[in-house]
């Protein structure tokens, strides 16, 4: 929870005007923030003009042009003292506030004896009443406790009730004011209670707020302002706080002594309960408000939601979502494949037929999306089994029972062990810091020229996807940018350059390492054999590096971001020490990698990548470093959705259809050079991941490609596999290509207005997709000839 939400949530409702106003000091901050870069901006801006013009001015001229625009130093002081005097009206409103209240319930206790005196006569409520304590009368606390006792025959009455029995006269209590003492008692221990919260609230608010200013501003008031003013203040001294805690500790002791016979623990357990209640009470009005005001930020109301779109369904008066219609229209479209393809005879052999149909009917699913991804993954294992398309090494239809056991066996492989890994190589990097101090530090050394700061977030983007994936990567770095955002003019070019760019770098970065993407898992599953580390990255890198540029050379042919902002907010550093947990998982890291790299030499002893997975899996979940929450946040519809491509892989080899289609696109194809087939294979995937999930891309056209290669006159099986897998990554032009593309197109600036469109990905998106393609049936085919494929 945001100090902001934690503050409204645990402060006194009705003194809210009198905290500080945290939200406003922050927003001052980034208002500040953004009149620096302004004036920086300018500044830069008037030096450049002055060089420019300084053969035709007089030196007076040029004192003139210095001193129309400040120079930064003098813009930065200025704001500093805006700031501080904002604080120091804050601090003056919590001490009068303090000071007021302080007297006004000190002054109430110190009233509580007199009052005391006029309502009893004999020194307590306890003494008056134990000498009519029955036998089943155990102790004081009883007295002001209506719970029946049902060991006993003789219920208890409550301390009201005990007193609406007895006559005034009888030991001289007066019932009505003795009700109103206790009651007065708690009302003051609650607002004691309240006001020492109101002074622990304030204090982590200045500190919270100091610390946000010296992070932003790079200031450094945090120390100097907490030692000279807020605990030089009356509410923070220690004298303060001591006293504070000596008055609640002697009104406990006073009502202990009248209505729980000097029993302390009794009473503040009785107080406490009161206390309770109201904070209790309180929160539960402060978070109704909380809910209100962030559904009037968001724009959450009902009443102003857009409304649904509707579609009347054929031959009725009912309507449905148009969105629900469409998912229908395509579901039946698919199922109308199913049926017809399974009794069209196409292959002339029954299997074939049906895997044929299957085939078909999960490629509409997967790319019309009419139910998730994953569920249809979900779906194969259901249909393959029961159609029997799963054949013998002899050709003979397999029983029902083996058939299952080999399609669920091909769910879970070594490859499926690999994604596993990735995700808690990514969890543990990202959990405890180690990615985003990276990140910060890199692009804190970017300078502020927008165009080295685009470049700095582009390899930053790229090379994070290699290890946490390209689908956390971008959420990372459009959170990093988020200093710069704020501080832009509106309609910048900036911000959609800025985000475009680590958009697209991010799925450069998808063909960079085997785990940076799904689709790559998909990759290594139809290499034999499995090529390691080191060649992936020997082809991968290259392509990726060159891709990277020319898209960072693309976008500032079509932003041009130095012309409109030259100077930007810079981006700070995180700090902290290292800890001991982030150079376990740093040498965790670098150990599983460099294994992964080696496999191939130790392929005798290791067996497969999936097994040096475990050593990642084991270390982090073992040392409790991730938990079983860490272990839920896996992205696991991509871990089935990979398992059903690999089922539906295994179906279409084992039923003979794919060694049947190679054969035949193989006929059409085999004069080509292996160069060529690469070519068409690598374009065909780029339009198809262009229009639609990558991943999916992978899982169709990826096991057609393998058996193309094995079927060449010269099998080149990996080299055609390889080269399609890193085509998956090539498709960006349009924001549905891709997980990093998805992300950056929800993204909105403080008006609601989305940073980018469909235009801004075409612009820059298909250049950059087909110089990447071409890079890999060229540079990617020579690297990958080289290597031996």
């Amino acid at each position: 929870m945001k100090f902001s939400h934690t503050l409204r949530f645990n402060a006194v409702p009705d003194w809210i005007d009198y905290y500080v106003a945290y939200d406003n000091l922050k927003k001052l901050i980034f208002q500040i923030e953004k009149e620096r870069v302004e004036a920086a901006t300018a500044y830069h801006r008037s030096e450049a003009s002055s060089t420019v013009s300084d053969n035709n001015s007089s030196p007076n001229q040029d004192h003139d042009i210095e001193s129309a625009h400040p120079s930064p130093p003098e813009t930065l002081q200025g704001s500093e003292d805006t700031f501080l005097g904002a604080l120091d009206l804050q601090l003056d409103k919590v001490v009068d506030f303090y000071s007021t209240k302080e007297k006004e319930l000190y002054d109430q206790l110190e009233q509580l004896p007199n009052v005391l005196a006029t309502t009893t006569t004999n020194g307590g409520i306890y003494l008056q009443e134990q000498q009519q304590q029955t036998e089943f009368e155990k102790s004081p606390l009883e007295k002001i406790d209506s719970t029946p006792h049902l060991d006993k025959p003789h219920r208890k009455m409550s301390f009201e009730s005990r007193f609406s029995t007895k006559s005034e006269g009888t030991g001289g209590i007066n019932v009505e004011a003795m009700l109103d003492t206790r009651s007065l008692m708690i009302t003051l221990y609650v607002s004691l209670s309240e006001l020492e919260s109101f002074v622990d609230l304030n204090k982590s608010a200045f500190d919270k707020i100091l610390k946000k200013h010296d992070k932003v501003l790079d200031g450094n008031l945090r120390e100097p302002y907490n030692k000279k003013m807020v605990q030089e203040s009356v509410p923070f001294t220690p004298q303060s706080t001591e006293t504070l805690r000596l008055h609640i500790e002697r009104l406990e002791r006073m009502y202990a002594d009248t209505f729980c016979g000097g029993k302390v623990e009794i009473a503040v357990r009785q107080m406490k309960t009161h206390l309770r209640d109201q904070i209790t009470y309180d929160r539960n009005t402060v978070w109704r408000d909380m809910i209100g005001q962030e559904r009037k930020t968001l724009n959450a109301h009902v009443v102003e939601q857009k409304p649904i779109k509707t579609v009347r369904i054929p031959f009725t008066k009912y309507k449905i979502p148009s969105d629900l219609f469409r998912q229908i229209y395509c579901f039946l479209i698919s199922i109308a494949a199913l049926i017809i393809l399974l009794n069209v005879d196409i292959f002339h052999v029954r299997e074939e037929n049906y895997c044929f149909a299957l085939l078909i009917f999960a490629a509409i699913m997967w790319a019309t999306e009419a139910i998730p991804l994953y569920a249809t993954s979900l779906l194969i294992p259901f249909l393959a089994v029961p159609l029997k398309i799963i054949r013998n090494d002899d050709g003979t239809t397999m029983a029902a029972k083996d058939a299952a056991s080999k399609v669920f066996a091909s769910m879970f492989s070594g490859t499926i062990m690999m994604l596993l890994g990735g995700f808690a190589l990514a969890a543990a990097l990202s959990k405890y810091g180690i990615a985003k101090a990276f990140a910060s530090h890199v692009l804190s050394r970017a300078g502020t020229r927008p165009r080295w700061v685009l470049l700095a977030n582009m390899l930053v983007a790229g090379f994070l996807s290699m290890w946490i994936s390209n689908v956390a990567t971008p959420v990372l770095c459009f959170s990093l940018i988020d200093p710069i955002l704020r501080t832009l003019a509106d309609n910048s070019r900036v911000a959609p350059c800025l985000l475009l760019g680590i958009a697209l770098a991010s799925c450069i970065g998808g063909m960079t390492s085997p785990i940076s993407s799904p689709q790559n898992i998909v990759t290594l599953e139809y290499m034999n054999p499995n090529p390691g580390w080191g060649i992936w990255f020997a082809a991968a890198l290259p392509i990726s590096i060159i891709s990277v540029f020319v898209c960072w050379g693309i976008l500032l042919l079509v932003y041009r971001p130095d012309r409109c902002t030259p100077h930007l907010n810079k981006i700070k550093p995180t700090k902290g020490k290292v800890t001991y947990s982030q150079i376990y998982i740093m040498l965790i890291t670098l150990i599983t990698i460099a294994l992964w790299c080696a496999e191939t030499a130790m392929e005798d002893s290791i067996g497969s990548t999936g097994v040096i997975a475990a050593v990642p899996l084991f270390m982090f979940f073992g040392t409790g470093i991730l938990k079983k929450d860490d272990l839920h946040q896996f992205l696991w519809s991509v871990v089935v959705l990979a398992q059903g491509g690999m089922a539906l892989g295994f179906a279409v080899t084992s039923s003979g259809l794919l060694e049947d289609i190679a054969l035949q696109i193989k006929d059409g194809i085999q004069d080509l050079d292996a160069i060529a087939i690469l070519c068409i294979f690598a374009c065909l995937i780029l339009v198809f991941s262009t229009f639609v999930s990558h991943t999916v891309a992978a899982l169709i056209i990826v096991p057609i490609v393998q058996q193309v290669g094995e079927n060449l006159p010269v099998p080149r099986a990996n080299l055609l596999v390889m080269g399609a897998g890193l085509a998956c990554s090539a498709g960006m032009a349009l924001p549905v290509s891709g997980y990093p593309n998805m992300s950056a197109v929800m993204l909105e600036n403080s008006a609601g207005k989305p940073y980018l469109t469909s235009k801004d990905f075409l612009i820059v998106g298909v250049p950059t997709s087909i110089f990447a393609t071409v890079l890999i049936f060229t540079l990617g085919y020579g690297i990958l000839s080289g290597v031996g494929y």
